[in-house]
């Protein structure tokens, strides 16, 4: 779900030089290496072992009052983390389990992890959940009660995508039926209508010939294909619409 336009990528060790905005008594931003550190940590706590994990930050700009802009160095945080097959939850087969995180220091949006998983013969991203850290970075924050939470919020959600994955490779799409579908999720904001064309393609011509059976899950996979070139916040928000909508249409 990372990289690429506008935003660099950085190593964990990173995220410690990233100055933080000073709180101010409604508003307390969270270091990224401290959100990392406690998703890390509690997630070891619950035997999830991390496989790899990657990190971007993009400049932000913080308006403290009216009149006044701060330009701020690696305001906005994404990150993923891929972690082993989780004992007693059945996954998709060539998927992985996988947790999304963003965090900001301008405001622009809360901490947030979602769940999702990670397909592996292409590297795209499934999300179908989110948790957003209450009250968005205010005062009274108890950062690592929210994580936990969030991580409850993570097993609960990856107990389902067993039977998401099923649904959608058991739909089968005629090639009329898919290209409406297309139309439908670039309304829903699942990415713009110019890249209708692209997406079309890759769903008639897949690059993977493991998506060429024409289902629900092929029209997923050609969109979040094409999403591989937006800018992290955009493929967030892109992937949480096109996994709702799809689902929906499909259903």
């Amino acid at each position: 779900m990372l990289m690429l336009s506008h935003a660099h990528e950085v190593r964990r060790a990173d995220l410690a030089g990233i100055p933080t905005p000073e709180p101010t008594s409604s508003w307390h931003p969270v270091a990224h290496a401290e959100v990392v550190g406690a998703l890390t940590e509690r997630a070891r706590a619950r035997s999830l072992k991390i496989v790899s994990e990657r990190y971007a930050v993009m400049d932000g700009t913080l308006y403290p009052r009216p009149g006044m802009q701060v330009s701020l160095r690696g305001a906005r945080l994404y990150g993923s983390l891929d972690f082993e097959p989780i004992p007693g939850i059945p996954f998709p087969p060539g998927c992985r389990p996988s947790a999304g995180l963003r965090n900001s220091h301008d405001k622009s949006f809360a901490l947030s992890i979602l769940a999702g998983s990670r397909v592996m013969v292409c590297a795209n991203g499934l999300l179908l959940a989110e948790h957003v850290i209450n009250r968005k970075h205010t005062s009274g924050i108890t950062l690592r009660t929210e994580v936990d939470k969030a991580l409850d919020a993570f097993l609960e959600t990856l107990t389902g995508f067993q039977e998401v994955y099923n649904r959608l490779r058991d739909q089968r799409l005629t090639r009329a039926r898919g290209h409406h579908l297309i139309v439908e999720l670039a309304r829903a904001g699942a990415f713009s209508s110019s890249d209708i064309l692209k997406v079309a393609d890759e769903f008639e011509d897949p690059h993977h010939p493991e998506f060429r059976d024409r289902s629900a899950w092929t029209l997923y996979q050609a969109s979040s294909e094409m999403m591989k070139s937006q800018s992290p916040a955009r493929q967030v928000d892109g992937l949480k619409a096109l996994s709702r909508t799809l689902l929906a249409l499909v259903n």
